[in-house]
């Protein structure tokens, strides 16, 4: 088959810049009006004014007067160096080492802190680590475990920066599943749409700070290991040569509206997915290693800018799920995928679906779409696009060969790459393509619409059936 299709040439609608960015009381009050309605504002953000931690760094000194010494059973404290700290606290009001301040520089080599009881908010001092109030601290050869609901490990927040070397962290929550009453209060547990369970999460970045991981294990029992909240503007999160763990129902992790996501050479092993990418974010997994037990990212849009976008990079290393690689709901996405071996049990690469999230985005005009583009692979797995309606998906390959069906994809090849379609697929091509670089078997017939008409039989025995486009 020498003879080329002719593609059609179709104006994409450009993605737009997202200036939009809701503060942490925007939230609040959007949350509520949605969730707890004619009643009492609840922000679930804010410590409990009675928490203390066992070691309180304020503004560059040891604060002895805030700090909580009946927890604190070992360890050498100064201004700006801890050494071989040791707590134990079993009132969620009771946490380990909080430092807040600009003029806080701190270092923590050795520690173990063991925290329980049921807490409230996110970071603060029930933590067991935190920086507030733009502090600066490195952790280092520690381990932090942590029971109850909303009982965190580690967090940043209001322009901190936390670095953690060597160790290990773990939030276990509350008992929880069948037969066991879920937390009624607001936000103690996941939202349904995120389709996991849980009452704590190990580790939380937000409000314009940023974490650093190193060699480390994250692990939590439920909802999250890591993840990120509210970043008023630009939050960073990274993993290096990390094990990150869900044994139980969470996520690996999370980017919310302006956070930044990166994760080098890490192994991952998550109960339900690993990323969630929720509005204009983005995730950059490179040389990971990832086993998901529904899928490897969920995306969503809630906020009611459609101009957003969720991004997610993956170049080289190895991903099997249990269910899609990928669904996404109602949103703009760009999935770039370099070199990746991956593979999904249920068969299917990429789902969309309309949102039934009553907070869903609503689309009025063009939309940049969903953008799935893959490089230099040999890939199984269907292409489904059921959110066809008010966005269109874009398949862009480079050097691939792709084995599955395709749905409602606008579909551009070049001349390196090849489509084996396993079921009756509709696409609409966009570029000129050879009928070699399609084939089916008997019974299977693709329907394409492009710039010209044509019928042809494929090598394995199915057709290929072209129509101009009206």
């Amino acid at each position: 088959m020498n003879k080329t299709i002719k593609g059609l040439s179709l104006n994409k609608p450009p993605r737009q810049e997202s200036k939009n960015m809701l503060m942490m009381a925007d939230i609040v009050e959007g949350v509520n009006a949605v969730l707890n309605p004619g009643k009492p504002k609840i922000n679930w953000f804010v410590p409990d004014p009675k928490a203390v931690a066992a070691v309180h760094i304020k503004n560059g000194k040891y604060d002895k007067q805030s700090s909580n010494s009946k927890v604190l059973y070992g360890g050498e404290v100064s201004d700006t160096e801890l050494k071989d700290i040791k707590v134990v606290a079993y009132e969620g009001t009771e946490g380990g080492i909080y430092a807040e301040g600009s003029t806080s520089k701190v270092t923590v080599d050795g520690a173990c802190i063991s925290t329980a009881g049921d807490g409230s908010g996110i970071g603060g001092p029930s933590s067991g680590v935190a920086v507030k109030f733009g502090a600066d601290l490195t952790l280092k050869n520690a381990i932090i475990d942590t029971s109850g609901r909303t009982r965190y490990s580690t967090a940043a927040e209001e322009n901190s920066t936390l670095r953690v070397y060597d160790s290990v962290i773990w939030s276990h929550g509350m008992p929880y599943g069948d037969n066991i009453p879920a937390p009624t209060a607001l936000m103690s547990t996941p939202p349904p749409p995120l389709e996991i369970e849980g009452n704590t999460r190990t580790h939380c970045t937000m409000s314009n700070s940023q974490s650093y991981f190193y060699n480390s294990n994250i692990i939590c029992d439920g909802w999250a290991a890591l993840s990120t909240e509210s970043s008023e503007g630009f939050v960073y999160l990274e993993a290096n040569d990390c094990d990150i763990i869900c044994t139980k129902s969470g996520y690996g992790a999370y980017a919310d509206p302006g956070c930044h996501d990166f994760f080098n050479g890490c192994f991952i092993d998550t109960s339900c997915m690993m990323a969630i990418c929720a509005g204009n974010s983005d995730m950059t997994f490179n040389d990971c290693t990832a086993k998901c037990g529904t899928y490897f990212g969920l995306m969503h849009c809630v906020n009611g800018w459609q101009e957003e976008v969720g991004e997610i990079n993956i170049t080289g290393g190895k991903i099997e799920t249990g269910k899609e690689a990928f669904i996404i709901k109602s949103h703009n996405a760009l999935i770039n995928m370099d070199a990746v071996d991956i593979k999904a049990a249920n068969g299917i690469l990429v789902k969309t679906i309309v949102n039934d999230d009553p907070c869903a985005t609503k689309v009025e005009g063009d939309a940049f779409g969903v953008n799935v583009n893959m490089k230099d692979m040999d890939v199984e797995g269907d292409l489904i696009h059921d959110d066809y309606k008010v966005r269109r998906m874009w398949a862009d390959l480079k050097d691939t060969t792709i084995k599955g069906k395709m749905k409602n994809v606008t579909l551009k090849m070049d001349q390196g790459s090849k489509w084996i379609a396993t079921a009756n697929s509709n696409v609409t091509l966009i570029s000129n393509v050879n009928p070699a670089q399609f084939d089916a078997p008997k019974g299977v017939t693709i329907k394409a619409e492009a710039g010209e008409t044509a019928e042809f039989t494929l090598s394995s025995g199915g057709k290929l059936v072209v129509k101009a486009a009206k």
